[in-house]
């Protein structure tokens, strides 16, 4: 980005009395050095489609600490130079109404990178980020891909997983694809994408420093008095974006009989997950190996990681 980096150059130039000038270090502004400035204040909020992603972002970005974009794709962004641009119509084009969650600001005279924009929102946020929905056809490589990117990029950023039941996941996905005429995902590929989630999640809690979770149907007061203590940021009103009344629950039978006994797996592995990762993990830099005969080998994160393992290797999604 020559404009920038000019008009930079232009007002950290001093000239002395004499013809002698003292030039500051310029500020790397390629995609590693602006990463490397900036990832202890990144934030991102990740979680399969239809499980709360959303309200969560809102909440976060209630605070005056915080901006987070919403699903801008950075790691498919590369160095192109007009990301509010294309950012911008995406966004209009979803019919959604400006906020920090689906606008990004004319912050420079001309467009820039995506890291530009992120660097320049740095100065004045705590936390700058996005939020990162993982859609049930694409899990497996947007998994793999995330996570390769955010440990090279963003690796001493911030990690906000977020979960639903399963159930509730299912039916609200494949309901809303009929609803927009899109490509409705069958019952088995929602599952599947859905645990793929939660295998990113064990892997990003193993590997990375800063990470926690929200279950979308237990949220209450405790949560954000949580999350305040893990951020070291107020989040005043965070709660009182979550309305009971505005989320839905579904029953078993609402699903097809032949997509009963795969749901109802999901339902009670997902039951496990909150209970288990509610209670708190511990050990969770124990060496398992999944070949174990023995269940007393395992930590609870281990035993999941294996069920979750286990359940999506039986699941057989239809193309």
């Amino acid at each position: 980005m020559p404009s920038i980096i000019d008009k930079l150059r232009q007002r950290i130039h001093l000239a002395s009395a004499g013809a002698e000038v003292f030039e500051v270090p310029m500020p790397d502004m390629s995609l590693a050095g602006v990463c490397r400035r900036i990832e202890s204040q990144g934030l991102f909020v990740i979680g399969a489609a239809r499980t709360g992603t959303t309200i969560l972002q809102n909440a976060l970005n209630d605070s005056h600490a915080i901006f987070l974009f919403g699903e801008p794709a950075f790691h498919n962004e590369g160095d192109s130079e007009d990301f509010a641009a294309r950012y911008n119509a995406m966004h209009r084009s979803w019919g959604n109404q400006e906020n920090k969650s689906s606008y990004c600001p004319p912050l420079f005279e001309e467009d820039a990178s995506w890291y530009a924009y992120l660097a320049r929102l740095a100065q004045t946020y705590r936390y700058v980020g996005s939020k990162i929905v993982i859609n049930p056809l694409e899990a497996e490589d947007r998994a793999s891909e995330l996570f390769d990117f955010h440990c090279r990029h963003f690796y001493a950023s911030r990690y906000l997983f977020t979960f639903r039941n399963p159930l509730d996941v299912l039916m609200s996905t494949r309901g809303l694809a009929e609803l927009n005429g899109g490509t409705v995902s069958t019952y088995a590929e929602v599952i599947k994408g859905y645990f793929v989630v939660v295998q990113l999640f064990f892997r990003v809690l193993r590997n990375l420093p800063h990470v926690e979770v929200v279950f979308h149907e237990a949220v209450e007061p405790a949560t954000f008095r949580k999350l305040e203590s893990w951020l070291a940021t107020p989040l005043p009103h965070a709660g009182d974006y979550y309305s009971g009344s505005k989320v839905r629950h579904y029953e078993l039978t609402a699903v097809p009989e032949p997509h009963r006994p795969l749901v109802a797996e999901a339902v009670d592995l997902y039951d496990k997950l909150k209970r288990e990762t509610l209670a708190g993990f511990e050990l969770i830099q124990i060496e398992q190996n999944s070949g174990h005969f023995d269940q007393n080998h395992f930590t609870a994160l281990g035993q999941l990681s294996r069920d979750v393992s286990n359940f999506l290797r039986t699941i057989d999604a239809p193309s």
